[in-house]
């Protein structure tokens, strides 16, 4: 407890002492595959009174998981903000729920305070920084192809949210989880590459290496979460800063026992009208030998190695850095170059950020401006380091839809 909170304790003054956010930041906030409320139906204003909700997601272990509920806020007269839900995935016969109350104190969006009850399908932080739920979704629906592993994850959360300045908060949780492996379904249906086998969902673990065994337990942890974020979608500059500190194990129980932090930065340039760069480096580390397989941290793929399979490399300590340059060549066609560098690996001895250890991977993608539809991005990439390795090709769909 003492190591979270000498770690919390630093997160919170750097955050505090970063530079004062920009106006007109913007934020890349998660949703359903389909998402849909009275206010967007009937246009009604939103956030105001009672109103039902329906979300719904598709992947290889549920299939066609639809949750139907009711939602009620009101932020201006700072009522607590209640979400009640229940799901049904088609490819089980099981059923999940989950219930928000969170209660905004002192004003609508500064501090707040909440708690979550819920039994659900569940995936790490890494992936659903990789990839929208839009994107995966579309992904499985039409391709046959996800990028993200699942679990089942039943319990409860109490948390504490302060946004100190504009684009600027710090979260504190504490999370009480069952856990427990999820399979693929192979009959889930597809549009196309229907006679493929949908890639398996792996089995939950505790223990690093050889010592690693399948296991499903209960995961008591903190975690403490700094964001900093004055990023300009529309003019491509500014900041996005996250911190995220966890704490598992001693005094709070539980059957894992763990420490981890992670850093992640990202910038944002408008070199030109026509020329932008985006910069982003990440680096995280964790200790302990009693560590949950979904905690560790994975390399490759979409959203980061570009040019190696999906979470080819693992570890407990992580480096990784790209660019990304590009060029508009007309009102809708953006040609991108872009590098890629990092290692995940499992020893503490130092690492030679210059030498053979680390991967590399260059390639070239497009996007494609889609009137009415978002964009449409496929990258080419291939590792740098290995003279007969594949040309991998990813088709990005984050924002269609």
């Amino acid at each position: 407890m003492l190591r979270f909170t000498v770690i919390s304790l630093i997160a919170a003054l750097l955050a505090l002492t970063a530079p004062y956010p920009v106006a007109g930041a913007e934020s890349d906030d998660d949703r359903a595959f389909i998402s849909v409320t009275t206010s967007e139906l009937l246009g009604w204003d939103e956030g105001e009174g009672f109103q039902p909700v329906v979300d719904i997601y598709y992947n290889r272990v549920d299939g066609l998981l639809f949750y139907a509920g009711v939602e009620y806020q009101r932020f201006a007269s700072m009522h607590p903000h209640l979400l009640a839900r229940a799901g049904w995935p088609s490819a089980r016969a099981d059923k999940y729920y989950s219930i928000l109350v969170e209660q905004p104190l002192f004003s609508p969006d500064s501090f707040s305070l909440g708690v979550s009850f819920y039994d659900q399908t569940a995936w790490t932080r890494e992936d659903a920084q990789m990839i929208t739920d839009v994107e995966n979704n579309l992904l499985a629906l039409l391709a046959r192809q996800e990028f993200r592993n699942y679990f089942r994850r039943e319990g409860f959360t109490i948390f504490a949210e302060h946004e100190f300045a504009p684009g600027s908060s710090i979260r504190m949780e504490y999370a009480n989880d069952e856990l427990a492996s999820l399979t693929t379904s192979q009959h889930i249906w597809s549009t196309f590459r229907t006679k493929a086998d949908w890639e398996e969902n792996p089995p939950l673990e505790r223990g690093i290496l050889a010592g690693a065994e399948e296991y499903e337990g209960v995961l008591k942890n903190f975690t403490s979460t700094i964001t900093y974020d004055n990023h300009d979608q529309i003019k491509n500059t500014g900041w996005k800063v996250v911190l995220i500190t966890e704490y598992a194990g001693g005094m709070t129980g539980g059957d894992y026992d763990y420490d981890k932090v992670f850093l992640e930065s990202r910038r944002y340039f408008r070199i030109s009208p026509t020329q932008t760069l985006k910069l982003r480096a990440s680096w995280g580390t964790a200790s302990g030998t009693c560590f949950p397989s979904h905690k560790l941290f994975h390399l490759g793929g979409i959203g980061n190695l570009r040019g190696y399979d999906y979470n080819e490399f693992e570890g407990k300590h992580l480096f990784f850095a790209s660019l990304d340059y590009g060029v508009r060549a007309s009102n809708d066609l953006e040609i991108i170059y872009f590098a890629d560098a990092g290692r995940a690996w499992f020893s503490t001895a130092p690492v030679d950020y210059d030498s053979d250890e680390m991967n590399y991977d260059v390639g070239i993608g497009i996007r494609i401006d889609a009137p009415g539809a978002g964009n449409i991005r496929i990258d080419v990439a291939r590792p740098a380091t290995t003279e007969d390795a594949d040309i991998k090709v990813i088709l990005r769909l984050d924002t269609v839809f």
